[in-house]
């Protein structure tokens, strides 16, 4: 067996008590040698201090500051960094029994490995009940990676740490997908992701987590990503690309038209369904469309 590299784990926070901890315990039973575990805390006013100074000493650096948000915490950690590669756990995801050991065997039995993804299992609460998982689909392409066509969410992630510096790390620019401006970034620049083909983290859907509390506002830094990486494509990529993304934007207006129907918002539902059919006809024809199409009949649209 070849000799595992170093890893450095970084886990941004802000206001993180209720979770914390289980996301700490997680990364300290991962039992890898040499691991180096960062905690950059964004100024938090609830009890989250505490909880890193309870272990203090498991930790190579930890700080709580006031800082420019999510992307500007990892950055942070990642510039005190000294582990051949690197990973991001969020206090409120955990990773897996013997997730990282796995990881780190792939690294080090595949020539050249550079970035490599696992799958993750999705869970919620009791609030707002949440069961999925998934095996590693990472993002093969610069197209793929654009237009969403992967799924491997960032805790299963783990990068080289002289690639991440060397290509500016995450663009503190965003607030939502930074990490997918990043994954874009690396495929751009001929990076490529080997996936390891198990489950390695557990990713918390809660009422305040960003996916759950503001999704909707994702899509203008979808926009911000697209436009900045589209002309990178080739013009048969450009093509496909564009379709794809319409695709994907009618089918989050359809989605939010069967939820503006099931909450009894009618006028709504059939006026946001006519917008996202008109802005692009073909999308009509999509399981979404039909299957909005059928609430609005059968409830009466």
């Amino acid at each position: 067996m070849n000799p595992l590299p170093t890893l450095t784990v970084i886990t941004p926070a802000y206001n993180a008590e209720r979770y914390l901890a289980e996301t700490i315990e997680s990364v300290l039973n991962q039992d890898v040698p040499g691991l180096e575990f960062i905690i950059v805390d964004g100024g938090s006013t609830d009890g989250t201090v505490d909880i890193i100074r309870k272990y203090e000493k498991h930790l190579a650096w930890w700080v709580s500051e006031k800082d420019r948000g999510q992307a500007n915490a990892f950055n942070k950690g990642l510039a005190r960094a000294t582990g051949d590669f690197v990973a991001e756990v969020d206090a409120d995801d955990v990773y897996l029994p013997g997730a990282l050991h796995t990881a780190l065997e792939t690294i080090a039995d595949t020539p050249g490995a550079r970035w490599v993804a696992g799958g993750v299992l999705g869970f919620g609460t009791a609030v707002e009940p949440y069961h999925d998982w998934h095996m590693p689909n990472v993002p093969t392409s610069l197209l793929d990676c654009i237009t969403f066509n992967f799924q491997a969410a960032t805790p299963g992630h783990i990068w080289s740490r002289e690639m991440m510096q060397s290509l500016g790390a995450y663009d503190e620019s965003l607030h939502f997908l930074f990490d997918f401006e990043f994954f874009a970034k690396l495929l751009a620049n001929g990076e490529k992701c080997i996936p390891v083909n198990r489950p390695l983290a557990a990713y918390r859907f809660h009422p305040t987590s960003k996916t759950v509390a503001e999704i909707d506002k994702f899509e203008p830094e979808w926009d911000i990503i697209r436009a900045r990486y589209l002309p990178r494509l080739s013009l048969q990529e450009r093509v496909i690309a564009r379709h794809r993304i319409a695709m994907l934007k009618s089918g989050s207006q359809y989605s939010r038209a069967a939820r503006d129907l099931a909450e009894g918002r009618g006028a709504d539902a059939r006026a946001r369904f006519a917008r996202a059919a008109a802005s692009y006809p073909p999308s009509l024809l999509s399981r979404s469309g039909l299957g909005c199409l059928r609430r609005l009949i059968i409830g009466g649209g």
